[in-house]
């Protein structure tokens, strides 16, 4: 029973490794929304192949059919509009469905055309993802080097213009596959630690949940490489397989219905069959209930083949030899209803029924299914030595065609050479017969030029004498001009200082007689008031006449009208000097003074005590904040 167990775990391993890694992830865009993308009116097409194109990759599981068809009508609109950058993308996208299909010579045959047009083109985009179709051509014939070299380009073009998330996370999962299946988990942990985390970026449900399961398979393989098994990372895997699967099933209930969902099922129910069977053999039987329900509803026969050998694992471990029968019997019957499976899955099949016989000490069955496996195994040598043989013909048409390309481009760089070469020596012919023509025709424009410029140095000769004369004349007469302008402005200053103190003078005679009227109407209406008795009616009327002739604020304006009419920033002046300080009275006494009266003068006509006159001006002294040095009268002259 145990050689048994030991047998169909380590079928079931082959299978699950295989399904693991052919499994891909979907697109960032869902089908409804790619189908209403291209359905847009005004859009590019570019943008209209790009769309079929994500839409091809999001049927490939589930309807192949359609999934061509999308990527056939990305081509023919490409090549209707001449565009051999889109016609390299389109190739691509099928090549991709012709390797899901397993349709080797197709997947080769589109690589191949992708990669010739996309060169063409020149494109960076074209080339990225020509590259990618070229990575699993040389994946299929065996040339890992050029496999992980192609990918890595094209994977570095997708991740730098941060777009084709579906395919970034799927290439980056198949490389740590690839390193996974060398043994090499340092490398392996570093590219499914990329797909999850660019997974993430993506913000797509459906990349988490798949970025999850790889890295899931990876931390139990890490797990396994300790003896015991390290319960931490396989509780850890167990999470992320938890996590996936919650995304598959609210994803479900959207009506998306993702194939890969059944993938991480399957190695969850790989996970607690080999690590958790022993202590928790009832989640292990609700798990594998739960993944065939899924298998089931997928319909996809290669999940349904792993699904029952996990079963027949179980059943095993249980030593339940008719469950086992009947799942192998499934098994059989998946095989039957598609003969061209893979025939070593027949063989798997017959060598199981063998070890069931031989348990069971049933030499008849162990005879006939022995000779079903030799048969088996006999097609399945048949089938890979052909593929061998195919693989080292696309090998050997690779590397001819290689190096025919490469003599076509040795020779072409030989022509390139040698054209050059031939270029090079008509420039040089060209240039010397230039020289040559260029050197007489030199000589005999030096001779004529020589002439020329004696002739033109006698007229500059000439010409200069002529210009020194008139600069000489031009000098004179700006002298002259100078002096005649020197008189006039002297003149008109002379001319505005006598008019000023012409006005200067008028005004203050103007305001002697104005003080002399004043006091005449003062003693008159004195000499009313006596009267007032007498002629009352009159005598008012003539009293309110001298009253208004005698107002001192109107005195003060004419004085202030007049004096602003020959120095306008006069008053202004004093008052932002003495701060706004200045009464109507202070800018009287500026006024006379301005006009040149002595305080005796001022005071005699304002009829005050010169003694107070004294006072007055030193007041105005402090407000304008004149030291004792300052005198008032040089500094009220001064102000302009």
């Amino acid at each position: 029973m145990i050689t048994s167990g030991i047998k169909l775990s380590k079928t079931l391993f082959i299978t699950l490794l295989s399904f693991f890694i052919i499994s891909t992830s979907y697109g960032q865009k869902t089908k409804n929304e790619l189908l209403k993308l291209i359905g847009q009116k005004d859009l590019s097409i570019e943008k209209k192949c790009d769309y079929l194109r994500e839409l091809s990759s999001c049927y490939k599981k589930t309807d192949t059919i359609k999934a061509y068809n999308y990527a056939n009508q990305a081509l023919k609109l490409a090549r209707e509009e001449k565009d051999i950058k889109s016609q390299a993308i389109a190739y691509e996208a099928l090549s991709d469905i012709a390797r899901f299909l397993d349709n080797v010579s197709l997947q080769i045959k589109f690589a191949d055309s992708s990669y010739t047009l996309a060169t063409a083109s020149k494109d960076l985009k074209a080339i990225s993802y020509a590259n990618y179709a070229i990575a699993y051509k040389n994946e299929f014939i065996g040339n890992k080097e050029k496999y992980i070299d192609y990918m890595l380009r094209s994977l570095s073009y997708f991740e730098k213009n941060k777009m084709r998330y579906d395919k970034l996370v799927n290439g980056y999962e198949n490389l740590g596959a690839y390193f996974i299946d060398h043994n090499d988990l340092i490398l392996s942990e570093k590219y499914n630690k990329k797909a999850l985390d660019l997974a993430y970026e993506s913000k797509n449900q459906v990349n988490i949940a798949n970025g999850l399961t790889s890295w899931a398979l990876l931390l139990v393989r890490k797990a396994e490489q300790k003896n015991p098994a390290d319960l931490h990372l396989l509780q850890t895997a167990e999470n992320d397989y938890l996590k996936a699967i919650e995304i598959f099933e609210n994803e479900k209930r959207k009506g998306n219905i993702i194939g890969s969902y059944g993938r991480t099922c399957l190695n969850l129910t790989s996970l607690y069959l080999y690590h958790f069977f022993e202590t928790e053999p009832e989640k292990t039987l609700a798990h594998l209930q739960k993944t065939e329900a899924v298998c089931l509803e997928l319909n996809e026969p290669m999940q349904l083949m792993v699904l029952y050998g996990q079963q027949a694992q179980y059943y095993t471990n249980l030593n339940d030899i008719p469950n086992v029968e009947k799942v192998l019997k499934k098994v059989a019957d998946i095989i039957a209803e598609y003969p061209k499976i893979n025939p070593r899955y027949f063989a798997l099949l017959y060598k199981n029924y063998m070890d069931l016989a031989d348990i069971k000490n049933d030499f008849a069955s162990y005879k006939k299914y022995f000779n079903l496996y030799d048969k088996a195994i006999a097609v399945m040598m048949e089938k890979e030595n052909r593929a061998r043989e195919y693989n080292a013909s696309v090998r050997f048409e690779t590397e001819k065609k290689s190096q025919q390309i490469k003599l076509l481009t040795d020779n072409l760089e030989y022509r390139k050479k040698i054209n050059y070469l031939y270029i090079a020596l008509l420039v040089f012919v060209f240039f010397t017969l230039a020289f040559m023509l260029r050197s007489y025709h030199f000589r005999q424009r030096s001779y004529i030029k020589t002439n020329l410029l004696l002739q033109k140095a006698n007229e500059e000769v000439t010409l200069l004498a002529k210009l020194k004369e008139e600069e000489a004349m031009i000098a004179i007469l700006e002298s002259e001009l100078t002096e005649k302008e020197l008189q006039i402005a002297i003149q008109e200053k002379i001319l505005t200082e006598q008019q000023k103190n012409k006005l200067q003078q008028e005004l203050m005679t103007n305001n002697l007689q104005l003080e002399k009227k004043n006091e005449v109407l003062k003693d008159i209406q004195n000499k009313l008031s006596v009267m007032k008795s007498e002629k009352s009616t009159d005598i008012k009327t003539i009293s309110k006449t001298i009253d208004k002739s005698m107002e001192v604020d109107d005195e003060f304006e004419l004085l202030k009208s007049s004096l602003e009419n020959t120095n306008p920033v006069f008053f202004s002046t004093l008052q932002e000097k003495a701060s706004g300080t200045l009464t109507k009275l202070d800018f009287k006494y500026c006024g006379y003074i301005k006009l040149g009266m002595s305080t005796k003068e001022i005071a005699n006509h304002m009829n005050i005590e010169t003694q107070s006159m004294r006072m007055a001006r030193y007041r105005i002294k402090q407000k304008l904040n004149l030291d004792r040095e300052t005198d008032l009268d040089s500094y009220i002259m001064s102000v302009q």
